[in-house]
């Protein structure tokens, strides 16, 4: 299993950004790959699934 996007995406701005990644950039990643590690990007995918079926009469 890899990275989700939203990890993925911010890696890649640190990459780009450096050597001078700025401080909130670095802190945007960190927040990505804890997000992804605790579960939390997962449920807002499940979530806006969910929401999306909903909204067209589904699920």
């Amino acid at each position: 299993m890899g990275l989700d996007a939203e990890t993925e995406d911010a890696l890649w701005a640190v990459y780009d950004a450096h050597p001078q990644a700025p401080e909130e950039l670095v802190a945007a990643a960190r927040l990505a790959f804890e997000g992804q590690l605790d579960g939390a990007d997962a449920a807002r995918r499940r979530e806006r699934i969910a929401r999306w079926f909903a909204e067209r009469g589904g699920g």
